[in-house]
């Protein structure tokens, strides 16, 4: 309600400026783009999350609210559904154990414990743990046992820095035989006792310059900027040994994070890596827990970065990857745990870069997976010119390739070694080379099956039996559906239906797919097309795009997401504001042919507005509803990037730009040289990609935004304005204090209501 308050006074200062009335500042609109700033609340059943039972493939879910919620117990092997718990009786049992009628009409919990037998539900209701027997419902009050400290000890986090110096919260990690958690205290390793929560340190010479690290459970970045969560062990398998690795980084140069909320400004100094510069030093090591060994890997560290891949099932090896510092060239290593011996599996090396940078640094994934024996592993590679399966054996022998065609896969999702299987998501189809399938392939070679149907996204989730699974999928404009399937892709039945009542009682216009050329006339380009609830096609619309353009995901979100943030849902509700808000992947961006993402390599700034700018101009003329005389442009980080850029390299399409958190300045980032290569070897791509040059060709209306406190790209935000006023260009600023590199709570709301004002005033009544 405050956001739609604040942007009701904004745009009516944009009436009073113009003296026009604006459309766009009707309650009724306003009211719209509120709510689908909270699309999630639109949209219920959008996805069923199994709970599986102790036979690995039945499994129980809740439907509803807590007005009237179910509990589905799903059979599939008798492909049977039925609810869980005959709600009257066990509201009447409730009702007899606490004393008065629970809440609502349905199921009064959302979670509970079902025991193996099933004889047995305990859930918790207004503070208290209660069981219910399942034969009588009968309901008792569980009387909680004295705490003793080893009921209190449960898994905490610690800090992890990783490449960009920021901390952050990552989850300790239990070793295989329950005994102890692995954590990092003041720089250091260190175990904390499963049993009683004592800590037991395992170094003590680290420090902030030179620190310890361990592996805890690794973020995935998705399509769309969606992230999960995926579990990762420093522990080999005999818990007897960890993967660590100790960090060098006195020779990086520092920036500063600005803090002004203060009594006395303070200024805290971030060492942060430059293009071509000193980079980290990782070392890495492994350390016996019983002996207090530290054994260092034999290898070379200078200019390289590391990753644990995993551990051979007898502990006698651990498994990692080397890559070089220009990404060009990655060693597939073994570590000798004894006495940290090193030998080379394989090398593999690309003209360009053999991998995403962001993947393998911020997290993880290298497109390793172990076989679930231990005997060999799948590796994903572009050798052939698109991301493809291939099988290795332990000795570094390459078994044979598993995936061929002109398609990229995705990710690895599961091996069912008994019954020959792996299983694997891909864009594996013609002509919507985005879309998302379940496929597998046998281990021993053969044909790829497709395993899911129906056009769009498909999310998946296996049974721990490997015999079922989950599939919801959904597109840009059709809502999310969730099937049963067995492994070999037989429906089995269809489990839920997204309810989007509350989004078409607001005149819900559904998203919209398109195809266009780039600007080479010849490479296909796929985009998402957003139009506001009261959509006529027979008026005209101004156009936004909301664009990332950067190599290392594919920012376009091609299912029916539910965004995580207001800023994720933007795109769709600055929509119901009145515009035509598009999102496309240009030539450069990943999830198609190498070559389709080697178009980024040295050429850094030159196609990307170009493609972005044709495919606008394409859909002007395929569709009339498109005013292309007021087009404007916003995006995020590298996004900001390009929304700069196209104010001085389109000029005559685009007229307003908003430009938030925009990395600049290549030189200023190690993470430009994968996809420039480093500096002494390619000066010339540095300096066209470095924008600073363009200010004096800047038209239209700019507005810079940026957090004070993020010390990567502030720096460049100033230098940028400063170049501005150089050139005499006019531009507005938007500085958040202490905000970093994301804006969250009242300083995202803030972000979003100055976004909107700003192409009211500059796109939406914009004059010819």
């Amino acid at each position: 309600m405050k956001l739609r308050m604040r942007l009701r006074a904004a745009f009516s200062i944009v009436a009073l400026i113009t003296g026009v009335p604006v459309a766009v500042a009707g309650e009724e609109r306003l009211a719209v783009f509120e709510r689908y700033l909270d699309f999630a609340s639109l949209v219920k059943n959008a996805s069923v999350k199994p709970n599986w039972l102790s036979d690995g493939s039945s499994f129980w879910y809740a439907e509803g609210g807590p007005a009237a919620r179910v509990i589905w117990k799903i059979d599939p092997a008798a492909n049977s559904k039925e609810a869980l718990f005959d709600t009257e009786r066990l509201r009447a049992a409730i009702a007899a154990a606490i004393g008065h009628e629970p809440p609502y009409a349905g199921v009064p919990f959302e979670t509970f414990s079902l025991s193996p037998d099933g004889a047995t539900a305990t859930f918790a209701l207004e503070g208290d743990t209660y069981r219910l027997d399942m034969t009588a419902y009968r309901v008792e009050r569980v009387t909680a046992p004295r705490m003793t400290p080893a009921m209190a000890v449960r898994p905490g986090t610690f800090p992890r820095r990783g490449y960009f110096s920021l901390a952050l919260p990552s989850p300790e990690v239990l070793s295989p035989d329950g005994r102890w958690y692995v954590t990092l205290i003041d720089e250091n390793v260190a175990l904390r006792s499963a049993a009683d929560g004592s800590t037991r340190p395992i170094t003590t010479d680290g420090t902030f310059d030179d620190a310890w690290d361990v592996e805890s459970t690794r973020l995935s970045l998705g399509t769309g900027i969606t992230v999960t969560y995926v579990p990762f062990t420093s522990w080999s398998p005999d818990s007897l040994k960890l993967w660590a690795t100790r960090t060098d980084r006195s020779k990086l140069p520092r920036k500063g994070e600005l803090h002004y909320m203060e009594t006395t400004e303070r200024i805290v100094m971030r060492p942060f890596a430059a293009a071509g510069g000193h980079l980290d030093h990782v070392r890495p090591y492994i350390l016996h827990i019983l002996s207090g060994d530290r054994v260092e890997v034999d290898v070379d560290t200078e200019n390289r970065y590391f990753n644990l891949l995993g551990w051979l099932p007898d502990s006698s090896e651990a498994l990692f990857a080397r890559f070089s510092r220009d990404f060009k060239t990655v060693d597939i290593m073994a570590a000798d745990s004894g006495d940290g011996s090193v030998r080379t599996l394989f090398t593999e090396t690309a003209d360009s870069f053999v991998k995403i940078q962001h993947d393998v640094i911020s997290f993880g994934n290298t497109g390793f997976t172990a076989l679930p024996d231990g005997d060999g592993f799948l590796w994903e590679s572009t050798r052939d010119g698109w991301d493809h399966l291939y099988l290795y054996g332990n000795d570094g022998r390459l078994r044979r390739q598993l995936t061929r065609g002109e398609y990229p896969v995705l990710e690895v999702r599961k091996i069912d070694q008994g019954e020959g299987w792996v299983y694997f998501t891909a864009h594996g189809e013609r002509p919507r080379v985005y879309d998302t399938h379940l496929y597998r392939v046998s281990l021993d070679g053969g044909g790829v099956q497709r395993l899911t149907e129906g056009e769009g996204q498909h999310a998946v989730r296996f049974s721990p039996s490997l015999g079922f699974f989950l599939d919801t999928h959904s597109s840009p404009g059709r809502p999310p559906r969730t099937d049963l399937r067995a492994a070999d892709g037989t429906l089995i039945r269809t489990l839920a239906e997204a309810d989007i009542t509350a989004l078409e009682n607001l005149g819900w216009t559904p998203t919209v797919e398109f195809n266009v050329k780039a600007a080479d006339g010849e490479t296909d380009l796929w985009g998402v097309m957003h139009r506001p609830y009261d959509f006529d096609p027979e008026r005209q619309y101004p156009v936004l795009e909301y664009l990332y353009a950067g190599p290392q995901i594919v920012a376009t979100d091609r299912s029916f997401s539910l965004g995580l943030s207001k800023t994720q849902n933007l795109p769709r509700a600055m929509a119901q504001l009145g515009y035509v808000v598009v999102t496309l992947d240009g030539r450069g961006t990943p999830e198609r042919s190498k070559a389709f993402q080697d178009v980024i390599y040295r050429s850094w700034g030159r196609n990307e507005i170009a493609d972005h700018a044709a495919a606008i101009r394409q859909l002007g003329e395929r569709h009339g509803f498109l005013d292309l005389d007021r087009v404007g442009i916003w995006g995020h980080s590298w996004g900001g990037y390009y929304a700069f850029a196209a104010l001085a390299q389109a000029p005559d399409l685009y007229r307003a730009a908003v430009s938030s958190a925009p990395g600049f300045n290549p030189y200023a980032s190690l993470l430009y040289e994968p996809y420039l290569d480093l500096p002494d070897r390619a000066r010339a791509a540095y300096d066209f990609a470095q924008p600073y040059r363009l200010a004096p060709q800047v038209k239209g209306r700019l507005m810079l935004v940026g957090g004070l406190a993020d010390f990567a790209t502030f720096p460049e935000f100033m230098r940028m304005s400063r170049a501005l006023i150089d050139a005499g260009v006019d531009h507005e600023q938007v500085v958040l204090p202490e905000e970093g590199h994301g804006y969250t709570g009242v300083a995202e709301d803030y972000f979003i209501r100055k976004l909107a004002a700003f192409f009211a005033r500059h796109v939406m009544q914009a004059g010819p």
